[in-house]
């Protein structure tokens, strides 16, 4: 198996993200569409993606990475409403992200990590 290395290109929670994708059966000549469960090392990727590219200022991102190392601390129903405020804050300034597309991703896979 290829092991990959964290680089400027590729984060380490980039790295654990892909390894989340499974495949029953793989036959690439099918070209399956690749789809990355709601985990929060994608959260994570999908923020060191908007850190590479400033689509969010340097100290929301901290937030934010504050704010999911606390919700994952907590598996109960605090962490879900935590992760459910955080999920409509980043809805409500994706517009104004420098990478909008990529904010909704965000927001996106934290509302799916709470459960809404």
């Amino acid at each position: 198996m290829l092991e990959l290395t964290p680089s400027a290109l590729l984060t380490q929670n980039e790295i654990d993200a892909a390894k989340t994708v499974r495949f029953a059966l793989l036959n690439v000549q099918d070209q399956p569409k690749l789809v990355w469960p709601s985990s929060f090392a994608l959260a994570r990727a999908y923020l060191d993606q908007l850190a590479r590219d400033n689509g969010l200022p340097s100290e929301r991102r901290a937030a934010v990475a504050r704010s999911l190392s606390a919700a994952e601390k907590r598996s109960d129903r605090t962490g879900r409403r935590q992760l459910a405020t955080l999920a409509t804050a980043l809805d409500s300034e994706a517009g104004t992200a420098g990478d909008p597309a990529k904010a909704r991703m965000l927001a996106d896979v934290v509302r799916k990590l709470s459960g809404m």
